[in-house]
């Protein structure tokens, strides 16, 4: 385990946590939201619940900080996470939309975000296809973000709840290409039990790196006052 990593997780209580649950002997668990996007982060046995989130439970175990996972929409885990104090976010990217409303605690990867379609269909290869298709992405993710800046018109945006949702609506023919993390999409799609070779890629339109975070400090604390 990397030394920085173990520091700035034994750090974690003096960055949110209030005087009071400090000085307690058996201190509040931490709260660690987080989507179902295998194989980062999946329900499962600890130690089987994806690399991510594997290894942050190592790292707060480590650092003897009690922890509770939860899975919800990333819509919802998003939104957790930015309001609530001692809940940590992973696989968050970190964005200049972002950068103040989180506290970026440990860099976790460095993941690619591409357009994806079925075998047999058109890919989609330039940003001035990914422009007249119907793309899907994940409600919450700063892909759709990425998409709108590139010229991706919004009523041609799916937005899903789950990878899952993404997964369906490609194959009921409700958009014409996914967007998203590569590794997240392909893994997932082997998981349901589908075919790899039915699902192609295309153009990488940026990379990102994805954290742990947990919710920005106010006005006031960033001041110290």
């Amino acid at each position: 385990m990397q030394p920085s990593r173990r520091l700035t997780l034994a750090a974690l209580p003096a960055l949110w946590w209030p005087a009071a649950a400090l000085q307690a002997q058996t201190p509040t668990p931490l709260r660690v939201v987080t989507g179902e996007l295998p194989p980062m982060t999946m329900p499962g046995q600890p130690g089987q619940r994806g690399v991510l989130l594997d290894l942050v439970e190592a790292l707060l175990k480590r650092s003897e900080l009690p922890a509770q996972v939860e899975f919800f929409p990333w819509a919802r885990a998003m939104l957790l996470a930015s309001e609530k104090p001692r809940t940590l976010i992973l696989p968050l990217n970190r964005t200049p939309e972002r950068e103040t409303k989180f506290q970026w605690l440990v860099k976790l990867y460095a993941q690619h975000f591409t357009f994806l379609t079925l075998a047999g269909k058109p890919r989609v290869d330039t940003l001035e296809q990914a422009r007249e298709a119907r793309v899907g992405g994940l409600r919450g993710s700063s892909n759709l973000a990425e998409l709108q800046q590139q010229g991706v018109p919004a009523e041609r945006i799916y937005q899903a709840t789950s990878i899952a949702d993404m997964h369906r609506a490609l194959e009921r023919g409700l958009v014409d290409a996914l967007y998203g993390s590569e590794l997240i999409h392909t893994d997932a799609w082997r998981r349901s039990g589908r075919d790899p070779a039915r699902l192609q890629t295309g153009l990488t339109l940026e990379s990102a790196d994805v954290w742990l975070a947990a919710q920005g400090l106010s006005a006031r604390e960033a001041r110290g006052d």
